[in-house]
């Protein structure tokens, strides 16, 4: 479906405090990839505002829901919001911090959530575990549409006890190692051995234990400060002549990870030293590609999503063996890399295999397919691995004070306690 919208580009205001701007109207391509991300999270919502972790590109939706796209579903109400596709978002937001907050059957005694619930009755789905980033995903978008979606008390009251009703400090495993726990127990405590070390997307994890920590002396401020205060302390590796932040020196991440911390993690957003790994990361991204494959030039990205070979996979430097791009992670990039808008222009004109749609989803999609396989494409769409198209679109068109001011979650804390 070809959709162009109307976006509020705002100059030097929030954006999303209002259309206090000039409208302006994106090429078509760009308004159709912004409004299907937008809508993809408004096709996953349930009426009690939980989200399903994917949606199949045959219409046969299953599976449960997922805590961390319930996170970025709350912050696509936002952007829906400001895009005019939603005229209800604050409303929607408060339902579903209601029923997060009304689900103690799916948290520990500290307040984390398990990964995937049950879409009907948010009980825990499965054999999931309590995970400290999908719960610090979910906070952190119930923190992000709070701020964007300013002046309604009833949904600042709501955000706040949900913040209060997590105690941060349990996922910290080892100030010393910078470990934090990946998995939690029943009782709060961190499940033993179920660590990971700097540098990582627990690096939200980290954070915002540390936004907890307000008297600045406990273990996730010791922490952050002997890991994260400084960019250039973080283990790295090269490739092709960048050199990328690692959580084991040799080995890369898959790109996803250094985005989830650029968009949810405000010192990464706004540190100039984290913004040159982003730009390093791009770089490698795209290198290896050129070096590796078969690719065409605007063929590349290496994210996490459904498999060609397995059911999901995080795809990186060098553990690629299905060639699979992921265009969701060029168009995480475009705020150290704007020239990725071209190539997702090109997927559009040359109507590529990323090019992809689903009934009850308005504007189109671009998502993995493989390059050594022609014969093969998703089957399905994870909501929390299309957050990267959704952010990264929004932050091209608005401008980084967008994300600059909306995930500084300290300084909404300060304003609404």
């Amino acid at each position: 479906m070809r959709l162009t919208l109307c976006i509020v580009a705002l100059i030097g205001t929030s954006a999303c405090h209002g259309p206090s701007g000039p409208l302006s109207t994106q090429p078509p391509a760009d308004s159709q990839f912004l409004a299907g991300a937008v809508s993809l999270y408004r096709a996953s919502r349930n009426d009690n505002g939980l989200y399903r972790d994917r949606l199949r590109f045959d219409g046969a939706h299953d599976g449960p829901a997922s805590v961390a796209t319930t996170g970025m579903g709350l912050i696509s109400l936002c952007i829906g919001s400001r895009m005019g596709l939603s005229t209800n978002a604050t409303a929607q937001a408060k339902t579903t911090v209601r029923t997060m907050l009304g689900i103690g059957h799916a948290r520990n005694a500290a307040g984390f959530y398990y990964h995937f619930l049950d879409m009907e009755t948010g009980s825990r789905a499965g054999d999931s575990e309590y995970s400290s980033i999908d719960t610090a995903i979910l906070m952190s978008g119930a923190l992000f549409v709070a701020s964007c979606l300013a002046g309604d008390a009833e949904l600042d009251s709501l955000v706040v006890a949900l913040w209060e009703s997590i105690d941060w400090s349990q996922a910290i495993a080892n100030p010393m190692t910078g470990a934090v726990y990946l998995e939690m127990l029943g009782d709060g405590s961190g499940k033993p051995g179920s660590v990971t070390l700097p540098f990582n997307e627990y690096m939200l994890v980290a954070w915002l234990a540390t936004l907890a920590d307000q008297a600045g002396t406990g273990q996730a401020t010791d922490l952050w400060n002997r890991f994260y205060a400084n960019a250039d302390s973080l283990p790295t590796s090269s490739f092709a002549g960048h050199v990328v932040l690692t959580d084991r020196p040799g080995a890369f991440l898959s790109s996803f990870v250094i985005q989830v911390a650029y968009y949810l993690c405000h010192p990464f957003t706004t540190g100039e030293r984290y913004r040159a790994f982003m730009r390093s990361a791009q770089r490698a991204d795209r290198a290896w590609w050129q070096q590796s494959t078969a690719a065409l030039d605007y063929e590349w990205g290496l994210g996490a999503g459904s498999g060609r070979t397995m059911a999901y996979h995080a795809d990186a430097i060098n553990n690629n063996p299905d060639h699979i791009v992921s265009p969701h992670i060029v168009a995480g990039f475009l705020p150290v890399d704007s020239n990725g808008m071209s190539d997702l222009r090109r997927h559009d004109a040359a109507m590529s295999r990323a090019l992809r749609s689903i009934d009850g989803v308005n504007g189109n999609l671009l998502w993995r397919y493989s390059v050594s396989d022609p014969s093969w494409i998703a089957g399905e769409i994870q909501g929390i691995d299309y957050s990267s198209m959704m952010l990264g679109l929004v932050t091209h068109i608005v401008g980084s004070s967008f994300l600059e001011e909306h995930n500084d979650f300290e300084a909404w804390l300060a304003r609404v306690r």
